[in-house]
């Protein structure tokens, strides 16, 4: 290679290297250098890291969860692998931009598997208590399915709203309150994960309305009353029929992973709509909440209509003497108060549910469930939950998890949880 050939490589090494370097370095430059800045103090609230402005028009937080489960089954006529998960480990950092703005981003690593939560912007429209929310988040159905896991009074949701809630998919929501109630609307389409034939056929999507009112509404007081409503077409995924759902939902454990409760592929669904009633009160220590949740499926060809549904009612009593908070924006219950001794709080719950994924007028075959559960909750702390479920399962001949075991099983099980809220 002659010098002038070297000379040239040279020069356009030491040119490439320049402007790498220049590129490297605005890319490492703190944002908003030359903006005005905001200071931000760090404190606990509630036990989370939270970052603040002074005036708060800026908000930085952290909001992780860990739960660790084991369970034990007693077992009838199926063997069930008695173990240990770890049910959840979340991360999520939450925000407040420019005072109006909101975003979160949520996920999970429980088990593993990294699962995508929340991941959404919202804006708060000034002076008029109104949000519009888009991105990845739960659809406005069924209470049961909308209160955050940490907070419910037992391990699992109950089965008949794991069955019927579709839970969080991507869409555009508008909520509006007021000091006595709320009203959510919202369009969604698939659940992220979900691989969708983009190529041929449209995505499904389902409109949802829920209307609540708390007519007393008072720290310790509160009454709660709600409806939920959706409207739904099949989503269009890959492998699985054209058209086609399946609903299924386990009993109320999930260390056990099988859903005994399991229609099979319903074909030829055209479209099917979904309804709950809520009530919830909480009265001092006194916690009471109830569902129906129901699902009516539209076929062609003039297949019949199917109907499947069912109902849960729970209570619970902080025998320490905490109550608990309820949001009347998301029209929702919240945490525990701060436990009033100083060795903590303990909690004892019972449920009883009902799903039947039974339509005999349609063949539909999917099982029934009537459960019984009974539960004991320790707080140390507000944010550390330890928790103890004993749970009595009647089955019919239909839950089999569409043949995969056999019917009217009936067991019991105990399962335990460790759970921190940090």
């Amino acid at each position: 290679m002659n010098t002038k050939h070297t000379r040239w490589i040279v020069l356009m090494f030491a040119l490439i290297g320049t402007i790498s370097s220049f590129l490297i370095a605005q890319d490492a430059r703190v944002p908003g250098e030359d903006a005005i800045k905001a200071p931000l103090g760090a404190e606990a609230k509630d036990g989370k890291l939270v970052f603040d402005s002074k005036d708060s028009t800026f908000q930085w937080w952290f909001d992780s969860r860990i739960q660790i489960d084991g369970a034990k089954y007693f077992e009838n006529k199926n063997r069930m692998s008695d173990g240990t998960i770890m049910r959840k480990v979340t991360f999520a950092l939450k925000a407040v931009l420019w005072k109006n703005w909101q975003a979160e981003v949520d996920v999970d690593y429980g088990e593993n598997v990294l699962d995508l939560r929340d991941a959404f912007i919202q804006f708060n429209i000034p002076n008029q208590n109104l949000s519009l929310k888009v991105g990845n988040f739960k659809e406005p159905f069924g209470l049961d399915a909308l209160i955050s896991s940490r907070l419910l009074p037992f391990m699992e949701r109950s089965s008949v709203s794991n069955a019927i809630a579709l839970g969080r998919r991507v869409g555009f929501s508008a909520n509006y309150w007021q000091d006595y109630g709320q009203v959510t609307v919202g369009v969604f389409g698939h659940e992220v994960g979900t691989r969708i034939d983009k190529g041929t056929d449209d995505e499904g999507y389902s409109a949802n309305v829920r209307i609540t009112a708390a007519p007393i509404n008072t720290h310790g007081k509160n009454l709660h009353l709600g409806f939920a409503a959706s409207y739904k077409t099949p989503d269009a995924a890959m492998g699985v029929p054209l058209n086609s759902l399946e609903v299924k939902s386990r009993t109320e454990t999930y260390v056990f992973d099988p859903k005994l409760l399991h229609t099979g592929a319903i074909t030829d669904i055209n479209y099917w709509t979904r309804f709950s009633g809520e009530l919830m009160g909480i009265y001092g220590p006194f916690y009471v909440q109830a569902e129906y949740l129901g699902m009516s499926i539209t076929r062609w060809y003039g297949n019949p209509k199917i109907n499947l549904g069912g109902g849960y009612g729970l209570v619970s009593w902080m025998v320490t003497g905490e109550t608990r908070a309820y949001y009347v924006d998301e029209g929702e219950s919240g945490p525990i108060e701060q436990p009033i001794h100083s060795w903590g709080a303990l909690e004892v719950a019972a449920r009883y549910s009902v799903t039947d994924l039974n339509d005999s007028k349609a063949n539909i075959t999917g099982g029934k469930a009537n459960i019984l559960t009974l539960g004991v909750n320790y707080y140390p702390v507000q944010t550390i939950k330890m928790m103890l479920n004993y749970a009595m399962v009647k089955l019919d001949k239909y839950a089999d998890s569409n043949g995969k075991f056999i019917g009217a099983d009936d067991h019991s099980f105990v399962q335990i949880r460790f759970q921190a809220s940090l």
